[in-house]
């Protein structure tokens, strides 16, 4: 991973929806080189090999969605401005302090929430305030494993959980340009991770491999469907199947046209 602020912490901010791979991908990356938070959140009967990622910036998170009128499964945009600016600038104070108990000391370290998502507004100026240079990862899975992994936790039907994939893929790209950045894929995480941290410039480290073959073992699949299904399946809006065709053909900035997920956006706030 290159820093591209030689002055600046290395932090990578994971982008993705949940069950989307972000947990594996988090795990992954903390196994070559990236401190995790210091109180990571229990792993859980769902998800029993861990969700690496801070419990207090999960309820950090659902309250600033709460004030929003929002909750982590609404799959409705998050307008600029839903949130009071005096309200904001409070919960990027308290983010900003999250990150100082959370990353102690100068190490690179990985931050994932699938809702930081759709809190940007607060999450990025809270960064820039601790002095990262973050890079954004967007990781991508097939939205119709998403929502049969979905239906299978907590029973969601299936047009929420599209939406609501949508909601997050749309939030993570607009809120992140400008950002250096890269869209990931859980599959090929999964068929080569040598080969995607060499891509993602992060060193493979002997110490750990064996543990991250052990980790990533193949129970960590589930619901598997190839995109030509995804193309097929007349129960996915028009919106989804072209954010997730340019998710999978662009390899991330600048290559993903914005015009596909600003009229997603537009799509998602008329439903």
């Amino acid at each position: 991973m290159q820093d591209a602020s030689p002055h600046r912490r290395p932090a990578v901010l994971i982008l993705g929806m949940h069950r989307s791979g972000t947990s594996a991908l988090t795990r992954v990356l903390s196994l070559h080189g990236l401190s995790l938070p210091a109180r990571v959140m229990a792993p859980r009967p769902d998800n029993p090999r861990g969700y690496w990622e801070s419990a207090a910036v999960a309820a950090l998170d659902d309250r600033i969605l709460a004030a929003a009128g929002r909750s982590y499964d609404d799959p409705r945009p998050l307008p600029p401005g839903l949130v009071a600016e005096s309200a904001r600038q409070d919960f990027i104070a308290e983010a900003l302090a999250l990150l100082a108990v959370e990353f102690p000391g100068e190490a690179p370290f990985v931050l994932k929430d699938p809702r930081i998502c759709r809190l940007l507004d607060v999450w990025r100026p809270a960064l820039e305030q601790f002095g990262t240079a973050p890079l954004a990862l967007l990781p991508i899975r097939n939205p119709l494993e998403v929502a049969r992994s979905l239906e299978v936790r907590e029973q969601m039907p299936k047009p929420q959980a599209l939406r609501l994939w949508l909601g997050h893929v749309v939030a993570a790209e607009q809120g992140s340009r400008g950002l250096p950045r890269a869209v990931v894929h859980y599959d090929d995480l999964l068929r080569d991770w040598r080969a995607f941290l060499t891509r993602l410039g992060m060193p493979v480290l002997r110490d750990t491999a064996l543990e991250t073959v052990a980790f990533l073992s193949p129970a960590l699949r589930h619901h598997e469907a190839d995109t030509d299904t995804l193309l097929r399946d007349r129960d996915v809006p028009a919106a989804v199947k072209r954010a997730y065709a340019e998710l999978r053909r662009a390899p991330g900035e600048p290559g993903l046209d914005p015009e596909v997920f600003d009229a997603a956006a537009a799509w998602l706030a008329s439903v």
